[in-house]
């Protein structure tokens, strides 16, 4: 039986308290909050473990000593959070960090799972799950603390049960059934991708190519307006645009040197039927073909060869000596990424580069 007194929250003997009763209040004020304001991740997951469908109960937005866990067993002590991509900025990661250790302190394991995990694979994520139970269970029963014989049994009922298919997912991501496509170029910085895509931008009209304006913190170069190139912000704008989800995906590249993808304007031009081209580093390539799937085309622009890209960073003008190598050292570490896309063309030569690039193009949008 559950009950609760000023600052404090008891279930069994398990005894769950807060600095303050203010604090406490506040805390279900903010739980109340958010369990009716999931995300699609949040919410998707709760269809599998609400109603001891896992063989023992979890709660959802439940006050835990100074903190609300997304999920959370209190028959086994286990914690599951789903972590949105504000999760993955350096201040957050750390307070995750100390609030993961500090209910560790007290007992608890704490399991993470990012959005994209659980909204395109869930059922290695609820596998994870299952195993977690298994061994929390196992040490219980070996601490003379158990669940019930009965929680043992749905648990391995469940663990017999096949795995549940994904047909039933609730919704589709965004825009899944938009008008137009997406074609998205990554490269490191100086292989010719930006010059290919304004190529193709400007000699083949027919292709009805619209670009995707990116966000980012750094200062605009030359004659870069705001709008055009890019959506410039500061740091802060740009992390509580982070914060309210308002991102398809971003990437903090350098210590507050962001950039990312505002799904509202992708959604905006899909829409409407334009193709929209995605100019963006490699993760966040990746992070957008593994959103749309066959909505989407991911080429990577590859150079000949570093000692080339060195030249071409040189022959910019637009970066000091210190710059140029940090881009070089990135460099090598995105060419890791080629594997990971649709296609790879190598531009040693850009007029070749340019037209192979049309005929990827066109084959795709005429599919």
């Amino acid at each position: 039986m559950e009950k609760k007194d000023k600052g404090h929250c008891y279930f069994g003997n398990l005894h769950y308290h807060t600095n303050d009763a203010s604090t406490y209040q506040l805390l279900c004020q903010n739980a109340k909050y958010n369990r009716k304001h999931p995300t699609e991740a949040e919410a998707l997951l709760w269809e599998y473990l609400r109603g001891k469908q896992l063989g023992v109960r979890f709660r959802r937005q439940h006050p835990i000593y100074d903190y609300i866990p997304d999920f959370v067993c209190l028959t086994l002590n286990l914690i599951i959070e789903v972590d949105g991509g504000y999760h993955t900025i350096k201040e957050q990661r750390l307070n995750d960090e100390k609030r993961d250790a500090y209910l560790a302190s007290f007992g608890f394991q704490i399991i993470r799972f990012t959005n994209e995990e659980v909204l395109y694979d869930l059922n290695n994520v609820l596998n994870k799950i299952k195993t977690a139970m298994n061994k929390l269970s196992s040490e219980n029963q070996s601490a003379n603390t158990t669940p019930t014989a009965k929680i043992q049994e749905d648990i391995s009922n469940f663990n017999s049960s096949p795995n549940i298919s994904q047909d039933c997912l609730l919704g589709t991501p965004l825009l899944r059934r938009g008008g137009g496509r997406l074609l998205i170029l990554s490269a490191p910085s100086g292989a010719g991708k930006s010059t290919i895509v304004q190529w193709l931008m400007k000699e083949h009209p027919e292709l009805k190519l619209a670009f995707s304006i990116s966000c980012t913190t750094r200062a605009p170069r030359g004659t870069e307006q705001n709008g055009v190139e890019y959506i410039f912000l500061s740091p802060e704008e740009f992390k509580e645009k982070i914060h309210n989800g308002e991102f398809l995906e971003f990437e903090e590249v350098y210590e507050n040197r962001f950039y990312g993808t505002l799904k509202s304007q992708v959604e905006n031009q899909v829409e409407a039927g334009q193709n929209v081209v995605f100019d963006v580093d490699v993760k966040g390539g990746c992070n957008i073909k593994k959103f749309y799937g066959e909505r989407a085309l991911s080429l990577f622009i590859q150079p000949p060869s570093v000692e080339e890209l060195r030249r071409r960073l040189v022959g910019r003008q637009t970066d000091c000596a210190e710059a140029i190598e940090n881009r070089l050292a990135k460099a090598s570490y995105e060419l890791t990424f080629a594997k990971n896309f649709d296609r790879v063309i190598v531009n040693d030569d850009l007029e070749k580069a340019k037209q192979e690039t049309y005929e990827i193009v066109k084959t795709f949008l005429e599919g």
